[in-house]
């Protein structure tokens, strides 16, 4: 029993003494948290982005309902059934491919808005030093908001000017 009482109070100890070590590198790791939906709401090429895909979007809703009413009237007119079918195909092809390209060109724009949010996020990380960055809703207590300092960094990359091709 008396072998017990030594070895937990040698372990006790080792655990204490060890402390001050731990809490040292323990403030070396510095913890960053950002508020994504603040940073996207202030970057102005998002908003450029929705607006884009609002128009993108209106113009495919807008092919739908007129080819909706051009198989309407077709159907109205006692079209022969073999001449809807074939009107109906070819709508619904023309329907798809503008479908199609809407959802390329809407991944196209996250990806990029994506990749240029990562990229003010991880420049403003190694500029305060921190060695991780967590969303600001996930993170209940501390850390050190970096929110502004990357809507500052987007802003920079929007006002920025873009870059031209080498003239031959």
């Amino acid at each position: 029993m008396q072998y017990v009482q030594k070895s937990f109070a040698s372990a006790l100890a080792l655990a204490f003494l060890a402390m001050p070590a731990m809490a040292q590198n323990a403030s070396k790791s510095a913890i960053g948290v950002v508020d994504r939906e603040k940073v996207i709401t202030s970057f102005g090429k998002a908003q450029k982005a929705a607006d884009e895909l609002k128009r993108v979007e209106d113009s495919v809703r807008k092919l739908l309902e007129e080819s909706n009413k051009q198989y309407e009237e077709a159907k109205l007119a006692k079209k022969p059934q073999a001449e809807l079918e074939g009107l109906q195909k070819k709508l619904q092809s023309r329907i798809d491919e503008e479908y199609k390209k809407a959802q390329t060109r809407a991944q196209s724009l996250e990806t990029s808005l994506e990749t240029d949010i990562d990229s003010a996020i991880k420049a403003e990380a190694e500029s305060r030093k921190l060695e991780t960055v967590f969303m600001k809703g996930a993170v209940l207590l501390g850390g050190t908001d970096i929110t502004e300092g990357v809507v500052k960094r987007l802003a920079q990359v929007s006002t920025a000017p873009a870059a031209t091709p080498a003239s031959k």
